[in-house]
C-alpha cells in the first residue's frame, strides 16, 4: 500500500480523508452485518413497533398525568369545602356575616357537591385511572419484551465489534498510520533506547490507556494517564457565641439587650487531588538536539490586531539582545503564533521547520471548522516529541466496542459512522501538528526498516490499562476514602500466562480536631472547633491472571476474529474479558 506524503494535514483532511474515513466506516459496518447474520428486516419490524408503542406510551402518560391532575383538584374541592362546612357548623359562628338561613344554604350546597365530587371520584376517576396504570403497565411490559428481543436480534452483531476496530479502519484510511496491537515491551524498549524515553514519566501515573504505532515508521503512543498531586484543602468551622448587655433606651432607661455572633476559624491542610491528562509521544531522530516548549496562545492571532503586534514586538526586543540565542524568522505570522522562544537550535529548528511547515502549521492553527484551531501544546526534548491537545481531553479513546452496541440496527448503523468519525477526526488532528513536519516524514530509524525479529510482549503500560479497565474498587485498600494510583509488577508463568501483581495506592481519611482561639463581641477568647481530615497513605493489593495470544488476527474476517476471540477466552476459563488481544481474568 502506498503511504502518501502528508505535507499540508488541515487541507488533506479536507479533500481526502474525511470523506475517505466515512467510506471505510460506513463499508466496515456493513461487512460485520453481512458476517453476522442479522435478519435487518426483521429488526426493523421489531424497532418499529417499539417505536409506535413507546410514541402511544408517551400519550398514555400524559393522559395519566392530566387524570392524577383532575384527581387532585377534586380530593382539593373536597377538602376546602369540608374546612368550609366546618366552619358554618363551629359554634356561633356566622359565616361572612349572613343569616342562619344562608348559612344553612350555603352548608346544604356544599354537601350536595361534596357527594357529587365523591361519586365522580368513585365511579370515573379512579376507575379511569385504574384503566389507564393498567394500560401503561401492559404497554412498558410489551415495549421491554420487543427491546429484548430486538436486542437477541442484534446480539451476533453485537458480539462482532472488538478493541482494534477504529484503528484498522484508521490505518486504512491513512496508510501513514499504523497500529500496533498492543503496547510491547519492544516498543517502548525502542522509545527508551533509540529516542531517550525517560522512564520516570510513569513515576507517580497510572496508565488509564494507551495506543502505540508507528507514523511513518516512527513510535508514537497515545496515552491517558492519572496522577496524584498532593493540594491543599481549607477546612471551617463555625461557633455561634451569645451574651446580654446593658443600654440605655432615647428615653433614659436602661434595658437589656441580647446579642449573638458566629465565629468562623479555618484550618488549611494536605489534600490529594487526582489528575487524568492524554498525551501523544512520539519519537523522531530528526533535529536530535533541538528542545522547545510551545503552549497554546489566548490573545487575539488576528495580524492588524493589537495583542499580535504586542507579541511581535516582544519578540523583537527578544532577538536584539546582545546575550540572545534567539533569531527571528522571515515569517513573522508563525514566529507569534508557534511562539517558541525558548529554542536552544536555530539551525535544527529551520531544518524542521521549513517554509512549508510553517504554512502547514499556521493553517492549522487557524482553521476551527474542520480543526481544532489553537487548542495544543507542543514539547520537544531532543528526540522525543509530546502533543497535548485540548479537543482529546474529554474523549474516551479507549475504543471500548460496548459504545457501538445497540438494538436498533439503523441506530447502530449511524452511530457507528458518527462516533468513529468523530474519534477519527479528533485523532487526526491531535497527529496533524506532526504531520506538518516534513522531515518527520522523511527520516525512518533503521530498526523500523529492517523490523524486529522478537515475539512481542505486552509492556506494563497494558497491565495498568488492564487492571484500571477492571476498576480500581477490586484492588483498593479496604480503609481507602480516595482516588486510587495503580501500578503493577509481573511475574511469568509460563505457557503464555503471567501473574500481574496490582497495587492500588490511595489514602485513608482519618478524622481530627483543630481548635482556634477567636476572640468574640462579648470581649472573650472563645475557642473554635475545625473538624478536618488527615490523609494517610494505604496500599491495596490484588491479582490478575494474563493469558497473552500474540497470534495476528488482523486479515481475519470479522466471524473468524469474533471466533479467534472465543477461543482465547474459553482456554483460560472463569469469568474473562478480551482487551486488546489480552484475555484476563480475576
Amino acid at each position: 500500500m502506498v503511504k502518501e506524503e502528508i505535507y499540508n494535514p488541515l487541507d488533506q483532511y479536507r479533500k481526502v480523508y474525511k470523506a475517505k474515513f466515512l467510506e471505510v466506516a460506513a463499508r466496515t459496518f456493513e461487512e460485520l452485518a453481512t458476517a453476522s447474520g442479522v435478519d435487518v428486516t426483521a429488526n426493523k419490524a421489531t424497532c418499529d413497533e417499539i417505536r409506535r408503542l413507546s410514541a402511544k406510551l408517551d400519550k398514555t402518560k400524559t393522559r395519566q398525568a392530566w387524570w392524577r391532575f383532575f384527581c387532585a383538584l377534586l380530593y382539593i374541592s373536597l377538602a376546602v369545602g369540608a374546612i368550609v362546612g366546618w366552619l358554618i357548623v363551629d359554634s356561633g359562628y356566622v359565616y361572612f356575616n349572613m343569616d342562619p338561613d344562608s348559612n344553612v344554604m350555603i352548608l346544604t350546597a356544599i354537601i350536595a357537591a361534596g357527594v357529587g365530587i365523591i361519586c365522580l371520584l368513585v365511579f370515573l376517576v379512579h376507575p379511569k385511572l385504574n384503566a389507564i396504570g393498567k394500560e401503561r403497565k401492559e404497554l412498558e411490559a410489551r415495549i421491554k419484551e420487543l427491546t429484548n428481543q430486538a436486542w437477541q436480534q442484534m446480539a451476533p452483531l453485537n458480539r462482532l465489534y472488538d478493541w482494534d476496530i477504529f484503528a484498522r479502519m484508521m490505518t486504512e484510511t491513512v496508510p501513514k498510520l499504523e497500529f500496533d496491537p498492543f503496547f510491547t515491551t519492544q516498543r517502548l524498549a525502542d522509545l527508551q533506547r533509540v529516542y531517550g524515553w525517560d522512564d520516570r514519566f510513569n513515576q507517580g501515573r497510572s496508565v488509564l490507556y494507551s495506543h502505540s504505532g508507528l507514523i511513518n515508521g516512527n513510535p508514537f503512543v497515545l496515552c491517558r494517564t492519572k496522577k496524584m498531586e498532593m493540594g491543599t484543602k481549607t477546612y471551617y468551622g463555625h461557633k455561634t457565641i451569645h451574651w446580654t448587655s446593658r443600654e440605655r433606651t432615647s428615653d433614659g432607661k436602661w434595658t437589656t439587650v441580647h446579642h449573638s455572633e458566629t465565629l468562623t476559624a479555618s484550618y488549611t491542610a494536605p489534600y490529594p487531588g487526582y489528575y487524568e491528562k492524554t498525551r501523544l509521544i512520539y519519537g523522531n531522530i530528526a533535529a536530535p538536539d533541538l528542545c522547545f516548549d510551545r503552549t497554546k496562545n489566548t490573545f487575539d492571532s488576528e495580524q492588524g490586531s493589537l495583542s499580535f503586534k504586542w507579541k511581535l514586538h516582544k519578540l523583537k526586543k527578544q532577538a536584539e539582545k546582545a546575550n540572545s540565542n534567539f533569531v527571528l524568522m522571515q515569517n513573522e505570522d508563525f514566529e507569534v503564533l508557534f511562539n517558541t522562544i525558548n529554542r536552544n537550535h536555530e539551525q535544527q529548528y529551520r531544518l524542521l521547520f521549513t517554509p512549508l511547515a510553517q504554512e502547514s502549521m499556521l493553517a492549522l492553527l487557524r482553521d476551527e471548522k474542520d480543526a481544532y484551531g489553537d487548542d495544543f501544546d507542543f514539547l520537544k526534548r531532543r528526540m522525543i516529541n509530546v502533543i497535548v491537545a485540548d479537543h482529546i481531553q474529554g474523549i474516551e479513546f479507549d475504543m471500548n466496542p460496548g459504545r457501538f452496541r445497540h438494538f436498533d440496527f439503523e441506530y447502530a448503523k449511524d452511530n457507528f459512522v458518527r462516533l468513529n468519525a468523530a474519534y477519527f477526526r479528533a485523532m487526526y488532528f491531535c497527529l496533524a501538528p506532526l504531520l506538518c513536519v516534513p522531515m518527520y516524514q522523511q527520516i525512518r530509524t533503521r530498526e523500523n526498516i529492517y523490523g524486529y525479529g522478537d515475539r512481542p510482549k505486552s509492556s506494563f503500560w497494558e497491565h495498568e490499562a488492564l487492571a484500571n479497565f477492571w476498576g480500581e474498587d477490586r484492588f483498593k485498600h479496604p480503609r481507602c476514602a480516595t482516588q486510587n494510583i495503580l501500578k503493577t509488577s509481573e511475574r511469568t508463568l509460563g505457557n503464555g500466562s503471567s501473574e500481574i501483581t496490582v497495587e492500588a495506592h490511595g489514602y485513608e481519611a482519618v478524622k481530627r480536631m483543630y481548635y482556634e482561639r477567636k476572640w468574640g463581641g462579648d470581649g472573650r477568647l472563645h475557642t473554635v472547633p475545625v473538624e478536618w481530615y488527615e490523609y494517610l497513605p494505604v496500599v491495596g493489593s490484588g491479582t490478575i491472571y494474563m493469558n497473552e495470544d500474540t497470534n495476528d488476527d488482523s486479515q481475519l474476517s470479522p466471524l473468524q476474529r469474533q471466533t479467534h476471540i472465543s477461543s482465547r477466552l474459553s482456554a483460560i476459563g472463569g469469568s474473562g474479558i478480551y482487551r486488546r488481544h489480552i484475555a484476563s481474568h480475576l
